[in-house]
């Protein structure tokens, strides 16, 4: 193994991939890298199956701190392991500081974990100036790789909290659509449901945006039905759909706002596709709507406001991040 050009060549190739997965994760403000998104959503898809309502949710619940700090450990792994590969490379890239004898493979690795951890040089060093180079480089991407790390967990704790504090506002407004409905019909004019919604907006836009640039926020899950985004957004998204449509009474201003405030939602969903969610091929089904036509306002029967609802594109998606999420449709209403 040590002296072959194909070991050094492989271990070249592993610190680019996995440099490249790091960066984009990190600093491309659009989505994860590539080895990041097929293992994490892979081993989501493994957990969301789980049978059991109450266990799924509890151990979806613990599985973001572990995702991210399983993935930086990843990182640094697989770093390690391309460093070692090169200093594999050649006889002479490692040897002993007092003897100048070529390094084992287990000192190799020992040298490569202290060099890529800048603890700099201990009882073995870089031969010659031909590999005090790459040791250098070696450092330079473990100091580079941590400060990723740690700038990276920082904001995803931070982007979480806000993520948590927008479900929960959402869920303040009503357990189901129609209670939000029945709790801001204000006689038919949804005027405290415009303004409540506009409040919202902002949050909605900023969360959007973290989950753009950090999608392994969509694997913080909440255990609580309250604190989950995908049921809150959901819930509001037909609650704006539904008094869009089925309310003709409503004043150019308060129209205005609550389709605004469906537009952001809207726009909030087109980042799920940077976290692999794709689209159901089928609409999920709408209950009855009896309690909602029968509200100030609506002037559509319930049978039309199911089918409304039924014909939107954004039902589909809604339906996929709900279910990725652990949960059922049934829970929205």
């Amino acid at each position: 193994m040590i002296g072959s050009n194909w070991v050094g060549l492989v271990g070249a190739l592993l610190v680019l991939l996995v440099s490249y997965d790091a960066i984009r994760t990190t600093l491309s403000a659009t989505d994860s890298g590539p080895l990041t998104n097929k293992i994490l959503s892979m081993l989501w898809a493994v957990l969301v199956r789980i049978p059991n309502k109450r266990r799924r949710h509890a151990v979806l619940s613990a599985t973001g701190p572990w995702f991210s700090l399983g993935l930086i450990i990843f990182w640094l792994i697989i770093t390690w392991a391309g460093w070692f590969l090169l200093f594999c490379s050649s006889h002479d890239a490692v040897v002993n500081a007092t003897t100048s004898a070529p390094a084992s493979l287990i000192e190799r690795a020992y040298f490569t974990g202290y060099t890529i951890t800048t603890l700099g040089y201990g009882d073995f060093v870089p031969d010659d100036n031909d590999w005090k180079m790459p040791a250098t480089v070696a450092a330079a991407n473990g100091f580079f790789l941590f400060t990723l790390a740690v700038t990276f967990m920082l904001n995803v704790v931070s982007s979480i909290t806000q993520k948590r504090q927008l479900a929960l506002n959402i869920s303040a407004l009503g357990k189901t659509p129609a209670q939000i409905l029945q709790s801001s019909a204000d006689e038919g004019s949804f005027v405290s449901l415009s303004i409540q919604v506009q409040q919202l907006q902002q949050s909605i836009n900023t969360v959007g945006q973290q989950h753009l640039a950090f999608p392994i926020l969509h694997y913080y899950h909440a255990e609580h039905s309250d604190k989950s985004l995908p049921l809150a957004l959901t819930r509001l998204y037909q609650t704006l759909a539904l008094v869009c449509y089925g309310n003709n009474c409503l004043s150019p201003t308060t129209r205005s706002q609550l389709v605004s405030a469906k537009n952001v939602v809207e726009q909030f969903l087109d980042t799920l596709g940077s976290a692999f969610i794709k689209p159901k091929a089928e609409s999920p089904d709408i209950p009855d709507l009896a309690s909602v036509a029968g509200l100030p306002g609506f002037n559509r029967p319930a049978s039309e406001l199911q089918s409304h609802l039924k014909s939107l594109e954004k039902q589909k998606l809604l339906l996929a991040y709900v279910n990725k999420d652990g949960w059922e449709w049934q829970e929205i209403w």
